[in-house]
């Protein structure tokens, strides 16, 4: 893990993402509002609770934890689409996520044009995103398909193209969320390997999936998240290892994992 000579990609300080509960509409509600000194009081969730780590540039970082851990709201967070209740992110370099299949892109719109417009997004020049058009087009196998409005695409053509458009553009750290759940085998063999040789190249891989044996096959080093905590940070292999003799499940893998 880091050190503080390291050049970082990611630092996250005592990070907080609360959000209320129950927060529905009475008279009650609204007249207390109304009232100097009183205010509706909420239960409040925190999905991360004081959270710290850092990631070095170039490395392949993953995120396991159970369902509601924080990983999600974390890659979120790590993106700049929510913002932190209380403490700091840190990122250096521009940062391209895909925390789902199909953000950006418009159903109405051809496969051609939502990477066009998902390139505007990210501040890309029509004359840049032309350049990476044939790859990406290539990348996906959507060749016959590229014209061919979104909502035509199958769930799966709808993530072969999302993925070859995220990681085709250029980016200093790249964050996926569970984004190969709904390709085919060869397809996601095909974007490990690749991921792998953006990794190479000195990119910065941030990886959130449930599929522990890909997470620790891929990533160098990990975060297991519990209840919005860091419960353990560093090396995957270890990582993976304590999650899965914790948690009980994948009990085969956590014999693969201690040999």
């Amino acid at each position: 893990m880091p050190t503080t000579s390291e050049p970082l990609a990611l630092e996250c300080v005592d990070i907080v993402k609360a959000y209320s509960l129950g927060m529905q509409v009475s008279l009650q509600q609204s007249l207390a509002a109304l009232i100097p000194g009183r205010s509706a009081v909420h239960e409040s969730f925190h999905a991360l609770d004081r959270l710290s780590f850092s990631i070095p540039r170039g490395d392949f970082f993953g995120i396991v934890g159970h369902n509601g851990s924080g990983k999600s709201t974390l890659t979120q967070v790590i993106s700049g689409i929510t913002v932190p209740t209380d403490g700091h992110v840190k990122v250096w370099g521009l940062v391209l996520p895909l925390l789902e299949v199909g953000a950006g892109f418009h159903d109405e719109l051809s496969g051609r044009e939502n990477v066009f417009l998902l390139g505007t997004i990210l501040g890309l020049t029509h004359a840049q995103i032309r350049e990476y058009l044939p790859r990406i087009i290539e990348f996906a196998g959507v060749e016959r398909h590229i014209d061919t409005p979104l909502k035509r695409y199958s769930s799966g053509m709808r993530a072969r193209l999302s993925f070859a458009t995220a990681i085709c553009f250029p980016a200093d750290t790249y964050v996926f969320d569970e984004v190969l759940a709904v390709v085919d085998d060869d397809f996601r063999v095909k974007c490990t390997e690749e991921l792998r040789r953006l990794n190479a190249a000195g990119r910065t891989i941030i990886f959130m999936s449930h599929d522990l044996d890909l997470v620790v096959d891929t990533c160098r080093n990990g975060v297991w998240l519990e209840r919005g905590k860091a419960r353990m940070v560093g090396p995957m292999v270890d990582v993976g290892r304590a999650y899965a003799n914790h948690t009980g499940i994948a009990h085969g893998l956590a014999g693969t994992l201690s040999s």
